[in-house]
């Protein structure tokens, strides 16, 4: 497996490896699409990663014709068709490791992991494999929703474009690169303290104004109900000493344990 301060354009071990070192620190191998310096937080690339709720006529067979699908067939591949949300960006095999959401009112909840999928540029169908047969029946107008393997195609989180923070990259990482992100303990994050002081103690959420860098919470917009105001970016743990803006800061990340 790759050393933690390395960084390889050669694939070292399974994208998503989880490694725990005796002080509690938390890290996951993981490939970036994007370049992104250490310190930075970074994210899936959405546009790849990730398909949001589809319309209600996703559902395919292998032709692109709607078909309901019957979980009593022992279904384990489903196709899907919908080109305002599948596009070629979803390649072969990128949601590979991701999960397949059942969204829809009636028979919606279920989550699958994703083995692999094709997409097919003439006809704009993506097939979808899955590790497990579904348990309950898909019609053809069943909403669905994709999110891809969360160390994967990773780039440098900017915000309200690559929301889905995965971590903190240990090392600079080029394009098309393997490296690993810490995801949970002491690490060290690039700080923005535009939108409001660093102390320690302060919840830490990703910036709204600097990419990959962290903020103190409530810097960026917030939304407001009932005399409470909630931030809008994803919360990512607190801050152990002030900061200095634009350096960067000790942090304890509470990402993903």
């Amino acid at each position: 497996m790759q050393g933690l301060y390395e960084t390889s354009t050669t694939q070292k071990g399974p994208v998503g490896a989880r490694r725990v070192l005796s002080d509690g620190r938390v890290y996951r191998y993981s490939y970036f699409v994007g370049a992104a310096n250490r310190g930075t937080l970074v994210a899936q690339d959405a546009t790849s990663q990730t398909v949001a709720e589809t319309a209600a006529t996703t559902v395919r067979n292998s032709a692109g014709t709607a078909a309901d699908i019957s979980s009593s067939d022992n279904v384990n591949t489903l196709y899907l068709l919908d080109t305002d949300t599948i596009t070629a960006a979803n390649s072969n095999d990128v949601f590979a490791g991701g999960y397949l959401h059942v969204i829809n009112s009636d028979v919606g909840g279920y989550t699958y992991k994703i083995r692999g999928n094709t997409y097919t540029a003439s006809t704009s169908v993506m097939a979808v494999d899955l590790y497990d047969n579904i348990v309950a029946d898909i019609s053809s107008e069943s909403e669905l929703a994709i999110t891809g393997n969360p160390y994967n195609y990773l780039q440098i989180f900017n915000n309200g474009t690559d929301d889905v923070i995965a971590g903190v990259a240990v090392m600079t990482q080029a394009a098309d690169s393997y490296g690993w992100v810490q995801t949970w303990g002491v690490g060290t994050v690039l700080a923005d303290e535009s939108a409001g002081t660093i102390a320690a103690g302060t919840i830490a959420q990703g910036s709204d104004g600097v990419n990959g860098a962290a903020q103190p919470f409530g810097g960026g917009a917030t939304n407001s109900e009932d005399d409470h105001s909630y931030a809008t970016e994803p919360v990512i743990g607190y801050f152990i000493s002030a900061a200095t803006n634009g350096n960067h800061t000790p942090i304890f990340l509470q990402v993903a344990p």
